[in-house]
């Protein structure tokens, strides 16, 4: 068993907390163990863990004590606190969760606590709302410090049966997973006010041999998966320290396992109930775009033969003129008096001939000239081209003419 007193640092002149543990005969490799042992737990730091300042052995009126020096924790411990009644599940759930993420942090540096139990929890006023209190593990790695010099004649661990893993029970290899166990008996003790196993240290180690612990079903659903994780007799089926912080934290915040923890922005206030979500039909399946057939490729536009030019009356050829009955012959002599003959019937044009009766050559070349503009105006590409001015024909008399405009008036766009 142990006492602990609250004391004075004379070298830095701070209040500390001493725990002597009273032992009947000392570990002679104790002083050398003890000293790295000590290094090695002074090195850790963590919200949830007493800090340990020293530790030793001591001979206090003839009898060698084991003594130790932490951080004063001005508040009560849990064993004290669960005399009073069961605790509420969520303060249970926050201590649970602080607990476990201290074993993780430890369990990381490769080093177990051993002697998990509510007295070795104390508790700190806590000035933050809604949290009546903030847990902290002390005697950290002390079972491991001491456990040789610990055991009594009959190989019975003092003051931790009840709260032994089963490979502890054993007397086997542990690690980890033994402290996991220990603190889900812990908080299960919480919660119901009762040690899961109780009776004396040898039947309480026989007990956790042969069943689980008890969990009743009061408690839910979401506390009965987390303890029965913690508390499964293998140790490699048991939850992790670290998950099992994990677990006890969604307890409180009502979120699943393994979510994203949502954080409500704004006044608290209704919540505002969406309308389900509408579930649509069945989309109505179109029928596939009909492909076409091959096009039809138009034969090109044939290209009309060209024009044929009509010959120019010859220079020999004989003009008809024609005269006013009775009007005198007009002279159609050459000036040497030596005129051609001539055809019966047929006249000649001289020079004397007025312009407006000579005869109409240009007549010919203006339809040839038409007839070759529109032959390019019909025959040419359909390029979409600027609109161009109409075209002007020349003024053409006679039959001739009024073909010509026929024609010019059929192959207007």
């Amino acid at each position: 068993m142990a006492s602990v007193y609250r004391a004075t640092d004379l070298f830095l002149g701070r209040t500390v907390a001493v725990k002597l543990f009273r032992l009947d005969t000392a570990d002679d490799a104790g002083p050398e163990r003890q000293s790295g042992e000590v290094t090695v737990l002074a090195s850790l730091n963590h919200f949830a863990l007493v800090t340990l300042f020293d530790a030793g052995t001591a001979v206090i009126d003839g009898v060698s004590r084991t003594f130790i020096v932490m951080e004063l924790v001005d508040g009560t411990d849990l064993r004290s606190k669960i005399a009073a009644g069961a605790l509420n599940p969520d303060e249970v759930a926050f201590m649970g969760a602080d607990l476990a993420e201290a074993l993780h942090y430890v369990h990381a540096q490769g080093i177990i606590h051993r002697d998990i139990k509510p007295a070795n929890v104390l508790l700190a006023p806590s000035g933050f709302p809604g949290r009546a209190m903030h847990a902290k593990l002390a005697d950290f790695g002390i079972a491991r410090l001491f456990d040789a010099t610990r055991l009594t004649a009959t190989g019975s661990l003092l003051g931790t049966a009840g709260y032994l893993s089963p490979e502890q029970a054993l007397g086997t290899t542990i690690g980890p997973p033994s402290d996991v166990y220990s603190l889900g008996l812990v908080l299960l003790e919480c919660l119901t006010g009762e040690r899961a196993f109780s009776g004396t240290a040898i039947e309480s180690a026989m007990a956790r041999l042969q069943r689980q612990p008890h969990i009743p079903a009061g408690l839910g659903q979401a506390w009965a998966d987390v303890l029965s994780g913690m508390t499964t007799r293998e140790p490699a089926d048991r939850l992790s320290a670290g998950d099992a912080a994990v677990q006890l934290r969604c307890l409180v915040t009502g979120e699943s396992t393994g979510t994203a923890i949502t954080v409500a922005m704004g006044a608290p206030g209704a919540t505002e109930q969406l309308e389900p979500t509408a579930v649509l039909g069945a989309t109505e399946q179109l029928e596939p775009t009909a492909v076409l057939g091959a096009t039809e490729r138009l034969e090109p536009t044939a290209v009309m033969a060209a024009t044929s030019v009509m010959a120019s009356p010859g220079a020999d050829a004989a003009t008809e003129l024609l005269t006013p009955a009775g009007a005198p012959a007009a002279a159609t002599g050459r000036a040497d008096g030596n005129a051609p003959a001539r055809s019966p019937g047929s006249a000649s044009v001289d020079a004397t001939t007025p312009p407006w009766r000579r005869p109409r050559v240009l007549a010919p070349l203006g339809v040839l000239v038409a007839l070759i503009i529109l032959a390019v105006v019909v025959f040419s590409p359909r390029a979409v081209e600027p609109v161009t001015p109409a075209v002007t024909y020349p003024a053409v008399e006679g039959s001739l003419g009024t073909n010509l405009k026929q024609l010019q008036e059929s192959v207007k766009p």
